[in-house]
């Protein structure tokens, strides 16, 4: 499904009933959805010059990143700049995105990872892969909770375009419909290996080309890979991350055995989440205290932007990959 947002609905500040309704059954069907016309292109042409001057920053040293070990060669989760002008509220705080968010995950969806994804020249292939579990592991328990089996997402990734990606620049590789695919629900590992009998089942496999400002909604269990950019150009692919009101780990992810003590504490403030390590914490996104005014307007549509706003200075080039691009020195 590709929709082109309309001058209408801007000013309505929602999607149509009926388009809201397509894009949710088109996510729970083929795991995606493309909306046009979302991010304007004052905000396009100030961002894209500041991403490609970080790439030249992480890539200075010659050295390969954890995520680019981890993953793929030339394949960055770069963070994206937390203060005042870089923070846009066509961006960030987007009702018409919104709109599609409250009607995929419910309202009180919450959004947990702001960040990039660049796709430099030379990269290679990444293995397949789905980047996020199913949050029931079984249709017992999915029916026990109220649920359909295969489990509607929890999660939802939105891929915002600055440029044209296109299968030249390394437009993602995904396959339609495989978030459906109930056998990984079990899996430890997300990477799809040694498993040709579900790669065919499930393909062939398509590719993720978005126009400049256009938002791709995924499911992100839907399995993908970042392929080789054979232009002489990264790919700055922005990442939006939302989850719904049930998510209680700041990962987004829903942990069905809490303990007494921790549900005391989630129940009593609605900034904390479960952590890594055990216990809770402050789940929130940190932004500089500069880029308040992209979010004066609060959402219509009742998402929560997370956001804990600080006076110390947002380094956005720290931490990307794990803590969503920010990280707060507090000294020298």
């Amino acid at each position: 499904m590709h929709y082109t947002a309309t001058p209408a609905d801007h000013e309505a500040g929602t999607l149509p009933r009926e388009v809201l309704e397509q894009i949710n059954e088109t996510i729970l069907t083929e795991g995606y959805a493309l909306v046009s016309g979302l991010v304007s292109e004052e905000t396009r042409e100030l961002l894209l010059p500041s991403i490609l001057e970080d790439v030249d920053i992480v890539r200075a040293d010659g050295e390969l990143t954890p995520h680019e070990q981890h993953t793929g060669v030339g394949h960055l989760q770069l963070g994206l700049r937390r203060y005042a002008p870089y923070v846009r509220t066509d961006l960030a705080a987007n009702p018409l995105l919104e709109s599609v968010v409250a009607e995929v995950l419910g309202q009180h969806a919450w959004l947990g990872f702001y960040n990039g994804n660049v796709n430099c020249p030379g990269s290679t292939s990444q293995p397949l892969h789905f980047d996020r579990p199913y949050s029931w592991k079984s249709k017992e328990q999915a029916e026990a909770d109220g649920q359909s089996w295969p489990p509607p997402p929890t999660t939802l990734s939105c891929s915002v375009a600055l440029a044209d990606i296109t299968l030249a620049t390394g437009a993602t590789e995904i396959y339609p419909g495989s978030q459906k695919e109930t056998e990984v629900a079990t899996w430890t590992s997300n990477r799809l290996k040694d498993r040709p009998d579900l790669l065919e089942a499930w393909g062939p496999p398509g590719r993720m080309e978005i126009p400049a400002g256009a938002v791709c909604f995924r499911d992100p269990r839907m399995w993908h890979r970042g392929v080789p950019n054979s232009s002489d150009r990264p790919r700055a692919m922005l990442g939006l991350t939302y989850h719904s009101a049930r998510g209680n780990h700041w990962r987004g992810r829903l942990v069905h055995e809490v303990s007494a003590e921790d549900q005391a504490q989630l129940d009593k403030d609605s900034t904390l989440k479960l952590l890594d390590e055990g216990g809770v914490g402050d789940g929130r996104l940190v932004f500089h205290s500069s880029a308040k005014s992209a979010f004066e307007n609060p959402s219509t549509h009742g998402i929560n932007r997370n956001i804990n706003f600080v006076d110390a200075e947002v380094n956005h080039l720290i931490d990307a990959h794990s803590r969503g691009g920010a990280h707060v020195e507090e000294a020298d």
